[in-house]
């Protein structure tokens, strides 16, 4: 019997330990998890973004000071971040990244003709490889400038009717302020762009920017002259007074004027395309067609001349 008790006694008291256990590993995971939490969202807030591991930090890092060694010892960085800026890269490194991504892919496409002609080291395979880095090293930056005229089409297409949203929230009364803040959220599913550029003025005048450097960034990240000439409408009502909406409806008329004749434009060079592929595919087959007939003739009459040659 006390044997039975002191074997009951050790299993109730295995299982209080094990449940008090279990109960100090739930309550202290729950505040790990909320300081963890905590921290993160701090994190977010104070970095401006989420969160990167150490190591992406570091890889950032070095990319950005191989990209400054390399800036400085070309010294062609103001058309290259021009270029950037009109694909949309406005981040103060993000030259930085771009120079040093380039060099390193460059490189690495030198070393893999290396590696697949590796059956003979020679001075050709040498020079094959060299073209062929410094083709991807050239073309990376035609790459960017393609983003960017992509974007600038994309900026063009968007801005008129963002333009008559504006002019419709401006006719209700309210400030500029509040109307760009309400537009780019209203037109962010049909103009996704120009609503997110809109997003951004925003957050910077919620940030303390001054309204003109605010609007003067407006413009570089519009990156057309259309959006500068939006930026600079918006810049001279706040600071020199007048009426925005006579103005903006006039320029909301004349990017309509633009698109229709950029749009005139596409379709005559659409059709001079047309017209050469017509000449390229469809000419030689109609002069199959209308000569072959013709040429099967001439060839059957000339084997009969033969034979009838032959046969005398």
């Amino acid at each position: 019997m006390t044997d039975f008790l002191r074997n009951e006694l050790i299993w109730i008291v295995a299982a209080l330990s094990a449940t008090a256990g279990i109960v100090a590993i739930g309550v202290s995971s729950s505040a790990l998890l909320r300081e963890r939490m905590a921290n993160n969202r701090l994190s977010a807030l104070l970095a401006n973004g989420a969160s990167r591991p150490r190591f992406v930090d570091q890889a950032l890092r070095y990319l950005e000071w191989l990209g400054q060694r390399i800036e400085r010892d070309e010294g062609s960085s103001g058309e290259v971040r021009a270029i950037l800026a009109k694909a949309g890269f406005f981040h103060p490194s993000a030259l930085y990244m771009f120079l040093a991504l380039r060099f390193g892919v460059a490189v690495s496409i030198f070393g893999a003709v290396l590696v697949m002609r590796s059956e003979k080291v020679t001075l050709f395979n040498f020079f094959v490889a060299a073209v062929f880095a410094v083709l991807f090293y050239r073309y990376a930056l035609i790459a960017i400038k393609y983003l960017g005229e992509r974007r600038a089409r994309r900026v063009q297409r968007e801005l008129p009717p963002v333009l008559d949203i504006v002019l419709m929230v401006l006719d209700s009364g309210v400030s500029i302020d509040q109307c760009l803040q309400y537009v780019a959220q209203a037109a962010r599913p049909a103009a996704p762009t120009v609503a997110s550029i809109l997003a951004r003025h925003v957050a910077d005048i919620d940030n303390g920017v001054p309204y003109d450097v605010g609007l003067d960034r407006l413009g570089q990240r519009l990156a057309v002259d259309e959006g500068v000439d939006f930026a600079n409408l918006l810049k001279q009502a706040m600071f020199q007074g007048g009426e925005l909406g006579p103005s903006l409806r006039r320029f909301s008329a004349e990017l309509s004027d633009r698109r229709l004749a950029r749009a005139r434009e596409e379709g005559g060079r659409r059709a001079t395309y047309l017209t050469v592929v017509m000449v390229f595919f469809f000419v030689p087959v109609l002069l199959v067609v209308l000569v072959g007939p013709a040429f099967v003739n001439v060839a059957g009459t000339i084997q009969a001349a033969a034979q009838r040659t032959h046969a005398k």
